[in-house]
């Protein structure tokens, strides 16, 4: 079994541990390249076909899509992060190799981020923080609230939704989700039937949709207008499922209130308003970046890759497979 990974430039080094090569090695010949952004695509698409196993990530060169002409030896695309799209052209699924990724990983993360940046705003810590700094006693603010019998508006209810919601039912809040793909709703949550009706009737509305053409753009300025005052605007997801300049013009007007993790782009220029004010929350694309506790050993990452090559090739079938329809709605 021949295994190949080729990163754009260097080899990102927290991801290659020698425990996760020495791992690959144990299920095949594995061959590791750097520098491929200096290959031509024929140069590329060679030194994949001659392989049984691609594994991609966040480093890797992306595969050509002219490998879906002739996939030569290539049975099996493994990416050890999330995001395909940009990594794996739609064509080599569809010319019939397995692609998989990380699958659930992330939902602890990115869920317990967005509950931290909804609890924080919520509590105008933002506000609280800077009284704090400048030696200050007390915090004069109206907009402090309980997520207890709250109306919450879930955009999304995929892996990631569902871990948020399972954080959030403690709290006895009342959540109602838009995701038109979802056949069904965790215990006590009500459908709304589209994303004009969830933002009609919701006091916080946190996004965990995935970003792709049918949700780019699709939380707009009429959204964002129906929320009450003071309303909470919580996204982890994508920067790009919003209207950003329209929720930057509420936050600036001091109407909304946001925690935001994700921008487009994840930055801000140093000088932008939006870092000045107590009524927005940043995190820049940070807060599902986990490294603490440290453990021994590979990290449930690197573990869900390797064991998803070792079902390969034992003849198994790897977990989080894409088809084209789910391809088509992920990040």
């Amino acid at each position: 079994m021949r295994i190949i990974n080729i990163s754009n430039g260097d080899r990102i080094s927290t991801v290659w541990t020698d425990a996760f090569a020495d791992s690959l090695r144990a299920l095949g010949e594995l061959q590791l390249e750097e520098n491929g952004i200096a290959l031509s695509d024929n140069e590329m698409t060679e030194r994949v076909r001659a392989h049984d196993v691609a594994i991609v990530g966040w480093d890797a060169r992306p595969l050509p899509a002219s490998l879906a002409e002739d996939l030569g030896e290539l049975r099996y695309v493994c990416c050890y992060s999330g995001t395909i799209r940009g990594l794996v052209p739609k064509s080599i699924i569809e010319a019939g190799v397995s692609v998989s990724n990380w699958g659930d990983h992330p939902a602890n993360g990115v869920a317990e981020a967005a509950m931290a940046l909804l609890l924080a705003v919520l509590k105008d810590l933002p506000k609280a923080v800077g009284v704090a700094r400048s030696q200050k006693w007390g915090v004069r603010t109206k907009r402090r609230g309980s997520l207890a019998g709250t109306r919450v508006g879930i955009y999304g209810c995929g892996v990631i939704g569902r871990r948020f919601v399972e954080l959030l039912q403690p709290f006895q809040s009342q959540i109602r989700i838009f995701d038109p793909y979802a056949e069904s709703l965790p215990e006590g949550c009500e459908r709304a039937a589209s994303l004009e009706e969830l933002v009609d009737d919701c006091e916080v509305l946190v996004i965990h949709a995935g970003l792709s053409n049918e949700t780019t753009g699709s939380v707009r300025a009429e959204h964002f207008a129906q929320l009450p005052d003071d309303a909470v605007v919580i996204n982890t997801a994508r920067g790009a499922i919003l209207d950003q300049e329209a929720l930057f013009a509420e936050l600036l007007s001091g109407r909304l209130r946001a925690g935001l993790d994700v921008l487009e782009p994840d930055y801000l220029p140093p000088d932008h308003p939006l870092l000045a004010l107590d009524n927005c929350l940043l995190s820049f694309h940070q807060l599902d970046q986990l490294q603490w506790p440290p453990r021994p050993g590979l990290t449930p990452m690197q573990q869900i890759c390797v064991d998803n090559v070792a079902r390969f090739v034992s003849g198994e079938t790897p977990e989080w497979l894409f088809d084209p329809d789910r391809y088509d709605r992920s990040t």
